[in-house]
């Protein structure tokens, strides 16, 4: 699988991309019309951080810091007994400011429901909620479609061949929907870079989060769980292709964010760039 690293220098930034950035940085640039899109992924724990405690301020602040124009989260609690019967998505979206919040439903959870969320800087287009096999538990895939792109949230099962199978669907529903927009897909993928299912999953997807640095768990991270992707069909291939010339760049890192959840928080931004460099690895 043929992947760049893409080195951006203008006026307003430097980034090394694809390397892994474990500093909390907000990105802006001189020429928002250079920016294509941000994107956040993180699985939340439903805001219980590694102290056991719920605290979704935590979470809404690791948000605001980066200012995504789109977040995945995954272990989203809405209504739950245990945060107190909140809609976190809501809650989320309102404390980080300025976002509108989407959910899907996994399953039924403690007076609740319990799935993943979309938070986004405007309105989507339209949402689905995709299922995805679940050995263990029902799993299910949120897409939200928006002016430019395709923003997916999803949260892969802990059994192998379920994940398997999960990746084949979600390439088949990318594949139907790709033709004129790029389609990404973020979330907890419960597998590591190596694993056989990511070779399955590399055939229809490429990765353009930091999966050098771990994610999880957030004290001592010993493993990389959590991507973001693009599909290489359709639209995201023609931005592949501007991504390989040096006409785009991509910038990812993990945010070093140790308490607030039991993964760390991933980030990723598509730029448009006149000098760009571009480097094999």
């Amino acid at each position: 699988m043929a992947m760049k690293r893409i080195l951006i220098l203008s006026a307003s930034l430097l980034l090394l991309c694809n390397v892994g950035i474990s500093q909390k940085m907000k990105i802006r640039s001189e020429k928002p019309e250079d920016h294509m899109v941000s994107m956040m992924s993180f699985n939340i724990r439903h805001g219980c951080g590694m102290d056991r405690q719920v605290d979704l301020g935590r979470i809404a602040a690791e948000i605001a810091l980066v200012g995504a124009d789109v977040v995945a989260l995954q272990e989203v609690d809405k209504g739950t007994k245990r945060i107190g019967g909140v809609d976190s998505p809501e809650e989320i979206a309102k404390l980080a400011g300025g976002y509108v919040a989407s959910f899907a439903s996994a399953i039924d959870l403690g007076g609740g429901k319990y799935g993943n969320a979309i938070l986004s800087k405007k309105a989507p287009i339209s949402v689905e909620s995709v299922p995805l096999p679940g050995k263990e538990e029902p799993r299910v895939m949120l897409v939200a479609e928006f002016e430019d792109y395709y923003f997916c949230s999803l949260h892969l099962s802990l059994d192998r061949d379920s994940r398997v199978e999960a990746c084949r669907k979600i390439a088949r529903y990318a594949r139907s929907k790709s033709n004129d927009k790029p389609f990404f897909i973020a979330g907890d993928f419960n597998l590591v870079p190596n694993s056989m299912e990511m070779s399955v999953l590399a055939e229809d997807f490429a990765v353009l989060s930091a999966f050098e640095v771990k994610t999880f768990p957030s004290d001592n991270p010993d493993r990389t769980l959590d991507y973001i992707m693009v599909y290489r069909g359709g639209a995201g291939k023609k931005l592949l292709r501007k991504l390989e010339k040096g006409s785009m760049g991509v910038a990812s890192w993990v945010q070093p964010e140790k308490v607030a959840s039991d993964h760390r928080p991933i980030f990723t931004l598509i730029f448009k760039g006149e000098n760009c460099v571009t480097e094999k690895f």
